[in-house]
């Protein structure tokens, strides 16, 4: 009843506005009945032309005084020649000039679906942009996206403007480079946004002053009061940007890999008689092998006996989790016509897999410790372990792809595009690698100013490389002092714990990323608790453990009962289930905050998850895993699982560019998320194997000619290496039972 109240009263506010421009354009106008109150059975036929005689006459309809409140003519103007092009477009709107009609067709309109949370109203860009006066006064037009805010002193209207925001006006922070530091991390729902034309030679200000007397003008008669902002980033025209030098410089970088790909392969297919045993140089000449990378990428890798190519599956698919999670995080940023079915989705069970969805990056930090911990007691045994080698492969295994993407980011992204969004969801990202790009170079990004990342998604790859570095101090004394070993791990792994459920408690800090939550404990949640290293270690800690043990049991055959295997698969799927599924009311709308309650989801959903997938690889890896192992090892994952690093290095610019360029609030059901998602993986996949075959496998294969192991040691056992997946040479007819693949997502 509340609702429909609220709805009633919004519909008598646009009435009374659309009667009172009415009105005041149509003063003499008398008989405007538009619907008959009769039944139509009653009503007697009119002919659709009527003679001339009979149409009524008045005094026209002063299209130029309704568009005036619109356009900055007032005497409140300083700017004069943005006062006088504005007179200019009215003088033209008399004689129905197209350039003027234009204008006024480009500017927002009261947004249809507006009951329904469609509260941003972006116009028509494009036809905005392309407005070139034709009169004595020289202007084109100029897009500004302004933010409406709008106060309710009435029960019944603050109630309304509540329901159409999902009730999040008190929750979030207005828009702007200053209140924002993670503005693709948190939601737009109660942001009004309204489009408007105008001739380029105004200032944002001067449209701040016209559309603040507009809405104010609009909304009087309820009682309410409208405020506008417009930053000079929310302004366009269309205009021609001269390159910047770092462009250059990034086009000239393309352009080399561009020609080392060409000559590469050409000196590839030349040289047919190239054999493996060729010399470091011969090797170093092709590797920027067009043909000799496809192949890479596509050649079946032949996996031996003991071996986990079920993690090929596990890291495709959450891979494509992590690109599922930030596509929600930018819809729900994006304009929909219906928002308020989003409130439908939150109490929806069922949904809870697309809400509760930053548990993804875990696995990722399970399977980088799990190597991780093998290769160093490997390493380590062999008598061949150097930290500052060891340090120095991964260091160059991560950096060159991510600095080629990072520089992309820093130059030619913004020039991708544009549209009404184009400056908070690209150029806004983009300014914080031209000024933040030296913490993520020396993978500090997540601590230093994390609130304005250069590609946000990188936090994950400096807390691996955090966690790289410290992965000796609890990997060594397992090695060489066994129950010493054992008491740190579990001691770090208790403190792992301790730590995030000691913040969340004491700050009373939500537990997850809750829509629900206002804007600020969202940003705090994760600035200092979901970027940082020591406040969710313990996946990777997991990781470590589960390294040791396949370390442990490397020539040694793992038997279990069959309650024993069944039990394990039971408590890992309830396991599974409960953090996914069981955090369902902490996600809905309204569930009161205890702190208690956040603190202890938050401190254990993770190292649960960990287990639980920790379990799936040890069954799949010791053969008991049945069809399972049999699926998540198929040989059609091998490819993506190559792609996994470039996927989770590139994803994010096509849903930058995606989101930035929209034009329209559009409907959102399952069907259109699955289709968009799907055009989304598709357009990545391209993307992310561009990447892979002209710059992550062609350096990689150098940094392999540069820093390659030499084959030997105490073990039975030798590893190859060969991009992402660990081939298993046969010593001694034993095998190892470890494949790695790249640590990364």
């Amino acid at each position: 009843m509340a609702q429909n109240k609220s709805a009633l009263s919004l519909l008598c506010l646009l009435a009374f506005v659309s009667g009172h421009w009415a009105t005041e354009a149509v003063p003499n106008r008398t008989d405007s009945v538009i619907f008959s109150p009769q039944p139509l059975a009653r009503t007697k036929a009119v002919p659709l032309v009527q003679p001339r005689e009979e149409v009524p006459e008045h005094d026209g309809f002063d299209f130029a005084s309704v568009v005036s409140r619109f356009l900055p003519t007032s005497s409140k103007i300083k700017n004069d020649a943005c006062r006088q092009d504005s007179l200019a477009v009215l003088e033209a709107l008399k004689t129905l000039q197209p350039w003027a009609l234009q204008m006024v067709d480009a500017t927002a309109k009261l947004p249809a679906g507006l009951l329904h949370g469609n509260i941003k109203s972006y116009g028509q860009f494009d036809e905005c942009l392309e407005v070139i006066s034709k009169g004595r006064r020289q202007f084109v037009g100029q897009y500004c996206l302004a933010n409406v805010h709008i106060q309710a002193f009435e029960e019944v209207t603050d109630r309304f403007l509540d329901e159409i925001t999902l009730g999040r006006r008190a929750n979030e922070i207005t828009y702007n480079r200053t209140h924002m530091p993670v503005p693709d991390l948190l939601p737009s729902m109660a942001l009004i946004q309204f489009a408007s034309c105008i001739p380029s030679s105004c200032t944002p200000e001067d449209v701040q002053v016209t559309l603040t007397d507009a809405m104010q003008w609009a909304v009087k008669p309820t009682g309410m009061r409208a405020s506008v902002q417009v930053y000079p980033e929310s302004c366009t025209t269309l205009k021609s940007n001269p390159f910047t030098k770092g462009e250059v410089a990034m086009i000239l970088v393309i352009v080399i890999l561009l020609l080392l790909v060409f000559f590469s392969s050409a000196y590839d297919i030349a040289e047919l008689n190239y054999a493996e045993s060729e010399s470091p140089i011969g090797k170093a000449l092709v590797a920027f092998s067009l043909p000799r990378n496809w192949e890479r990428l596509f050649k079946e890798d032949v996996v031996q006996p003991g071996v986990i190519g079920s993690l090929d599956g596990i890291r495709v698919f959450s891979t494509l989790w992590v690109v599922m999670t930030h596509k929600i995080l930018y819809y729900a940023q994006e304009p929909w016509i219906n928002k308020l079915q989003l409130v439908d989705a939150l109490a929806s069970l069922i949904k809870m897999p697309l809400i509760n969805t930053l548990l993804n990056v875990d696995t990722f930090l399970l399977i980088s410790g799990l190597l991780k911990a093998y290769h160093y007691l490997r390493d380590l045994e062999n008598k061949r372990f150097n930290f500052i080698s060891c340090y120095t492969r991964r260091y160059l295994r991560l950096t060159p792809a991510y600095m080629v993407v990072l520089g992309f980011y820093a130059t030619l992204l913004v020039r991708l595009s544009s549209g009404p969004g184009w400056n908070k969801f690209v150029e806004q990202p983009t300014d914080a690698c031209k000024t933040n790009w030296f913490y993520n170079l020396i993978y500090l990004n997540n601590y230093l100013d994390n609130g304005n990342q250069c590609m946000v998604q990188t936090w994950y790859l400096a807390m691996d490389f955090q966690l790289c570095l410290l992965a000796p101090l609890i990997v060594y004394p397992l090695w060489r002092w066994p129950n010493v070993g054992k008491f740190i791990f579990i001691s770090v792994t208790l403190l792992s714990v301790s730590i995030p459920f000691i913040t969340i408690y004491c700050a009373r800090a939500v537990p997850s990323y809750v829509l629900g939550a206002s804007d600020s404990s969202i940003q705090w949640y994760m600035q200092n608790i979901y970027f940082i290293t020591h406040q969710r270690a313990s996946p990777y800690i997991i990781g470590l453990a589960l390294g040791y043990i396949f370390y442990r049991m490397n020539t040694t055959k793992v038997k279990l009962t069959k309650v024993t295997v069944a039990a394990g698969w039971a408590l890992s799927m309830a396991v599974l289930y409960a953090v996914v599924f069981g955090s369902f009311d902490i996600f809905q709308y309204g569930h009161e905050y205890d702190p208690m309650e956040s603190a202890i989801y938050g401190a254990l959903h993770r190292p649960a998850w960990a287990l639980a997938v920790a379990w799936i690889i040890f069954a799949c890896n010791c053969g008991y895993g049945g069809w399972i192992t049999t699926f998540l090892s198929a040989r059609a994952f091998q490819p993506l699982s190559k792609l996994s690093y470039s996927i989770f290095l590139t994803h994010y610019i096509v849903l930058m560019v995606n989101t930035g360029r929209m034009r329209t609030a559009v409907y959102v059901d399952e069907y259109t998320l699955v289709h968009q998602y799907l055009g989304d993986i598709f357009l990545v996949f391209g993307v992310s194997m561009i990447l892979y075959l002209f710059v992550e496998a062609p350096l990689f294969e150098l940094a392999k000619l540069c820093f390659g192991k030499k084959k030997g040691g105490n073990k039975p056992s030798a590893i190859k290496i060969e991009l992402d997946t660990v081939h298993v040479a046969k010593t001694d007819s034993q095998l190892t039972r470890l494949a790695s693949a790249v640590e990364k997502p």
